[in-house]
């Protein structure tokens, strides 16, 4: 990625605004300036994305902001999901970043285990994760946006997946002497 003479024209193919306040806080890290610009963007996949659909929605949302909005230097799809790995679900986050030459660039998150309390509900009660959580989030009057902290009583916030997640592929298109990324 060249110095920044001018400001660079960032679109996040997103409206929430947790995401858009987790993207300004890592952009604000990598450059100094920037314009953000946000899109509602389709992500494809199904509501609470399950595996690899939470790549391809992370994809779909970059490629959806590109076809929509031109002239941007990079374009990021933000996608959370769960995933199963060694009999367990955990819920990460992945991001996509799409330059304006087409090249791609990926991250994601740890991942955070979800509470037995919740996978016994989703089977038990026959629920997808989505509908779980909102009706665990009515019966607890808790944040609907912040599964992580739902899970863990407030100790951890999904900001903390997103904010890997962008870290993760930023760090690849972000152009440093050290870094073995542009050797």
């Amino acid at each position: 990625m060249e110095e920044e003479s001018t400001s660079m024209k960032v679109v996040l193919g997103s409206k929430t605004e947790r995401k858009i306040r987790v993207v300004e806080k890592v952009l604000n890290v990598f450059f100094t300036t920037y314009q953000l610009q946000t899109y509602k963007a389709l992500s494809g996949v199904s509501e609470t994305p399950w595996n690899k659909e939470t790549y391809d929605g992370s994809i779909n949302r970059a490629e959806d902001s590109k076809k929509n909005i031109s002239a941007a230097d990079f374009y990021i799809g933000l996608e959370s999901g769960l995933v199963e790995r060694y009999g367990m679900i955990f819920e990460e986050a992945w991001c996509c970043i799409l330059s304006k030459d087409g090249k791609k660039y990926f991250g994601y998150s740890s991942g955070l285990k979800l509470p037995d309390y919740v996978t016994t509900r989703m089977k038990k009660e026959n629920l997808a994760h989505w509908q779980l959580m909102q009706l665990i989030e009515k019966e607890f009057h808790l944040d609907t946006s912040d599964t992580w902290g739902n899970y863990s009583g407030n100790l951890i916030s999904r900001d903390i997946s997103l904010e890997e997640a962008i870290r993760n592929a930023l760090i690849q298109m972000k152009e440093h002497d050290k870094s073995f990324y542009h050797r």
